[in-house]
């Protein structure tokens, strides 16, 4: 999962968001972390959990076949992480009753409202998706394909993500079943979890 996944994994919960929505910036033991608000801390178990279990499912290691069967090596799961935001946009109003320009509100007034507690790292890339609306560009593939090349091009090595919107058009059909299988299973997984182990 990618920025839209985890925030809207965490829809029910703002307080986690802010800690979710940076957890990437966050390396290594969270004993590190200590100094951090709670409500921060939870948030970054949060992502933790999600990355755990999107690794390790079964529907998300079939989708990074597809891509790899078609030769993309070394970003198959970073395709297939961007893709499922994608979809997950694409189809907003089978998951949300909320609006999603409104959803995309709600992320930047709980973020703003913690940027003090957050990673400089995740403040600067946080910076620059809210001055050129990334997030408003997931749900179509016009937007899609510039999220795709800007990550290619943050990314340290050489890479054919751009390659991989294409292949999600050929593959549209089994890609979309596979992610809606696994949004059912994240979505109750990622439940219980925070009901039994974030608060």
């Amino acid at each position: 999962m990618n920025f839209i996944g985890h925030a809207y994994i965490a829809r029910d919960f703002l307080e986690l968001i802010p800690g979710n929505f940076a957890g990437d910036a966050y390396k290594g033991n969270l004993d590190k972390f200590d100094h951090l608000p709670k409500h921060i801390l939870r948030g970054i178990r949060l992502h933790r959990y999600i990355d755990h279990f999107t690794d390790n499912a079964r529907e998300i290691k079939e989708v990074g076949q597809i891509f790899k069967g078609q030769g993309i090596s070394k970003v198959a799961f970073i395709a297939s992480d961007i893709l499922l935001d994608h979809f997950i946009t694409k189809n907003w109003s089978k998951f949300s009753d909320q609006a999603y320009p409104e959803f995309i509100q709600t992320i930047y007034r709980v973020t703003d409202a913690n940027l003090v507690h957050l990673e400089e790292e995740f403040c600067f890339l946080y910076d620059k998706l809210k001055t050129y609306k990334w997030l408003d560009q997931y749900p179509t593939e016009e937007g899609i394909d510039v999220i795709l090349w800007q990550f290619s091009r943050r990314i340290g090595f050489d890479n054919d993500l751009n390659s991989c919107l294409g292949i999600y058009q050929n593959n549209r059909t089994e890609i979309d079943e596979l992610f809606d299988a696994f949004m059912k299973e994240i979505v109750k997984n990622s439940a219980l979890y925070i009901r039994d182990k974030l608060h």
